[in-house]
């Protein structure tokens, strides 16, 4: 293992020590500790106030030279702030500008070398992507933007990883029907939850992240099985596909077992039931529709208690990754208006739920994204999820430039999103992007400026 390097230490910014990092709270595993209800006084380096920011992908960086992109970036875009790839899943890219290729297959890959002793507490590490030629590949990335005075926020796919899957099979998901994940690594397997905290405390404390973006941290499904191509002729019923999303590995049947659920037996109804209910013609469906009403009177109550170890799984998980990023002053997200703050305690995704109320009073930045089908509707509805953000947070927004044909309605978006108040703009994928349209970023600069 390459020894650890500090990158605060490095840079020598100033020391903070722990205790004062530490939010109020009860010190606790469980995952329904109690929180406290105002903010935490951590110092961050996470620009505040306002920032331009974009997601690219190191080699993205790397192949155009990283003085060369960064100065496309800071001179024609005006941008502040990079959002870089640290994982990411398997895909096919088309890279309109790269110079060194414009098609790169990946199979999903991580763009750094772990070196955090951290790394001791699982036995699983991350497939390093072909592009990281040296153990310095990231710190080369991280320094130069460093001395632009940018921030550095790390955008990363934990549990949907198509490389990581076939290196450890035994830490994927495994549906009501036996058949184990090809592609999503389950968040109850121990490995899996040391490797994803292995992942933050890296990224956090040798690279010096800003926050962490996460993707895929807490379950998968039957949409992210294939390792190419979904071939699904005969689509399921909602309630039918929900329940093979269901996941009972190991671990999953070793937690249910642990908060007393008869998950043997929970499996084996679930599992008749499907080989009853997938054979039949839509018209003989049960048509409903997947909710709380539902879980808890499904299979005698069972489902829902089953979902309930899934929520207390996932909640954990999430909760372990805040602890790291708050000890280093960071943010942790997405958190978007109006689903995932304190009002509404599982937020949007059913299949996913945790207790956003727990993560409220450590909120940085929070997502709005206009709504409507008019511009004065979709004005209105940022002015309204504006004010929904805790004064303690700042409102995000993000622009997805290589949707234009012309800069027009980009530079409306983003006049819009500045007259509702909002000083954090983020792109879309730079390497993705026609050079015209990364472009037009520029022209919008004063929204963050």
């Amino acid at each position: 293992m390459l020894p650890s390097v500090n990158r605060r230490n490095f840079l020598k910014t100033s020391a903070i020590t722990i205790s004062s990092l530490q939010p109020t709270l009860m010190k606790a595993k469980n995952p329904k500790i109690t929180v406290a209800q105002n903010p935490s006084n951590q110092k961050s380096r996470l620009k505040t106030g306002s920032s331009g920011g974009i997601f690219i992908h190191p080699w993205d960086i790397t192949d155009e030279g990283i003085d060369n992109c960064y100065d496309f970036l800071g001179d024609h875009c005006g941008l502040n702030e990079i959002r870089a790839a640290a994982i990411y899943h398997a895909c096919t890219f088309l890279l309109p500008h790269n110079p060194k290729r414009m098609v790169r297959w990946d199979e999903g890959s991580a763009f750094f070398i772990p070196q955090h002793p951290r790394w001791r507490e699982t036995r699983i590490r991350p497939v390093v992507g072909t592009c990281v030629d040296t153990p310095g590949y990231m710190h080369r990335i991280v320094d130069k933007a460093r001395k632009r005075n940018w921030g550095m926020i790390f955008f990363t796919v934990f549990h949907f990883n198509h490389s990581m899957a076939r290196a450890y099979p035994e830490t994927c998901m495994v549906d009501v029907m036996g058949e184990r994940h090809g592609s999503y690594l389950c968040p109850a397997n121990p490995d899996v939850r040391s490797h994803d905290l292995a992942v933050v405390e890296e990224l956090m404390d040798t690279y010096g992240g800003d926050g962490i973006r996460y993707e895929h941290l807490g379950y998968g499904g039957l949409n992210w099985w294939s390792f190419t191509l979904n071939k699904i002729e005969v689509p399921p019923s909602p309630r039918d596909k929900f329940l093979l999303d269901l996941c009972f590995c190991a671990s999953c049947c070793h937690r249910a077992l642990m908060q007393n659920i008869d998950v043997y037996s929970f499996r084996r109804n679930v599992k008749d039931h499907l080989y009853h209910s997938l054979p039949k013609l839509p018209a003989e469906w049960d048509k409903g529709k997947v909710d709380e009403e539902w879980c808890q009177n499904a299979f005698g109550g069972k489902l829902w208690e089953y979902m309930e170890m899934r929520f207390n799984t996932v909640t954990s998980l999430f909760w372990s990754v805040q602890e790291i990023v708050n000890r280093f002053g960071g943010g942790l997200m997405p958190f978007r208006v109006p689903y995932e703050l304190k009002k509404n305690r599982f937020g949007q995704s059913f299949m996913n739920k945790i207790d956003y109320s727990k993560f409220y009073p450590y909120l940085k930045r929070v997502g709005v994204n206009p709504l409507g089908k008019t511009k004065d509707a979709q004005q209105r509805s940022l002015v309204k999820q504006v004010s929904q953000v805790p004064e303690w947070s700042e409102p995000e927004t993000m622009h997805i430039q290589h949707q234009y044909n012309s800069k027009e309605p980009l530079l409306e978006k983003i006049k819009m999103s500045r007259n509702a108040g909002i000083r954090h703009h983020f792109f879309h994928y730079y390497g993705q992007s026609r050079r015209e349209q990364l472009k037009w970023i520029g022209e919008g600069r004063e929204a963050w400026a």
